[in-house]
């Protein structure tokens, strides 16, 4: 094997102080220690930094987890009731049937409540799928509308320029205005 560089053995040093650090590598790092003062210093002081991160860690209490945990404070959809849903959900019950009820009635053959299922299934599955490709469109169009403003330095300027207005209308919109009857007042005294 051929001698390592000198990086190579500090490499080493923190390896071993993280106990890591194992076999042939061990012994040519020690004699690597005899011969290099440097080394020798380096390892006691990472040995006194070890101890001295062991002797002031701090013991957490039982329980901090949870008691910070329930100290801070819902986000917004988890503040919302399970009773919220119940709307969305009954639509959703409400379409589904109606359009079983309309697939039943308008099949000239002899429905079975399994096929009229399945069918609505089928529809289901169908606007899911519409819906991902959908999106997956949508994003890719993004994707291509950003290479083509990142692909030239003056259309990324003009997207930054309009990123800037942007911020400044959102601020000039954002700052408090003084209602038009304490302006009037103070142009009286």
């Amino acid at each position: 094997m051929k001698r390592p560089d000198h990086s190579t053995y500090r490499e080493w040093l923190n390896l071993d102080a993280d106990g890591l650090l194992e076999g042939e590598e061990r012994g040519l790092l020690e004699e690597h220690l005899n011969a290099c003062g440097d080394c020798r210093r380096e390892r006691e002081e990472l040995a006194a930094l070890e101890s001295l991160l062991h002797s002031s860690s701090v013991a957490v209490r039982p329980g901090f987890r949870d008691t910070v945990m329930s100290s801070l404070p819902a986000v917004g959809w988890e503040a919302r009731s399970p009773r919220t849903w119940r709307f969305p959900a009954a639509v959703l019950v409400l379409l589904g049937g109606l359009a079983a009820a309309l697939m039943a009635a308008g099949s000239a053959a002899e429905p079975s409540g399994l096929s009229v299922l399945l069918a609505v299934g089928g529809m289901f599955q169908a606007a899911a799928l519409a819906g991902a490709g959908l999106l997956a469109a949508s994003w890719k169009g993004v994707g291509l509308l950003f290479q083509d403003v990142i692909s030239s330095p003056l259309s990324l300027g003009a997207f930054g320029f309009l990123v800037l207005c942007l911020n400044l209308l959102l601020f000039s919109l954002i700052r408090r205005r003084r209602p038009a009857g304490a302006a009037a007042r103070e142009g009286r005294k």
